[in-house]
């Protein structure tokens, strides 16, 4: 009887485990431009790679390919993503070979990678509640911004 209890125990352990896993799991969304989405749980580490016309995510448990023109963008769902009330695109305009970002703080977390993933290495220059990135460093071509983890392309001709 003793080791039934003891069984029943631990089986009521690990539902509860199980359960609190699955919570708080975080899941990187890919939005498509057909309007469906794809699902990719952050717990199998993928990467996500800009290589020429295609969207490549591995881990060690998924390869997907996906044209760039078929992704919209991403999001994460689930967890705590730091990220509230995402916006559709980050809020910029392109004037003068350069980014200009409306509403951007100092803490907001800024990133932009080449077509094949690579980050390439920018700074804001702050003024009040606007920030420019100059586009005089990186050579032509197509880019993706990551704004608080929001993204979009822009073309730097």
């Amino acid at each position: 009887m003793k080791q039934q209890a003891k069984m029943i125990t631990l089986v009521v352990c690990l539902m509860s485990l199980i359960g609190i896993s699955t919570a708080s799991a975080q899941t990187l969304v890919l939005h498509h431009v057909n309007g469906t989405t794809t699902d990719v749980e952050l717990f199998t580490m993928p990467q996500v790679k800009f290589q020429n016309d295609k969207v490549l995510i591995t881990s060690t448990v998924l390869d997907m390919e996906y044209s760039k023109s078929d992704v919209l963008k991403f999001t994460y769902k689930g967890g705590t993503s730091g990220i509230s009330s995402p916006k559709e695109q980050a809020d910029y305009s392109q004037e003068n070979g350069q980014l200009v970002f409306h509403g951007i703080k100092s803490t907001d977390k800024l990133a932009v990678y080449a077509v094949n993933g690579i980050r390439v290495p920018v700074r804001l220059q702050h003024s009040g509640s606007s920030a420019t990135l100059s586009l005089s460093s990186i050579p032509s071509g197509v880019y993706v911004l990551s704004v608080n983890g929001q993204t979009s392309k822009f073309m730097k001709r």
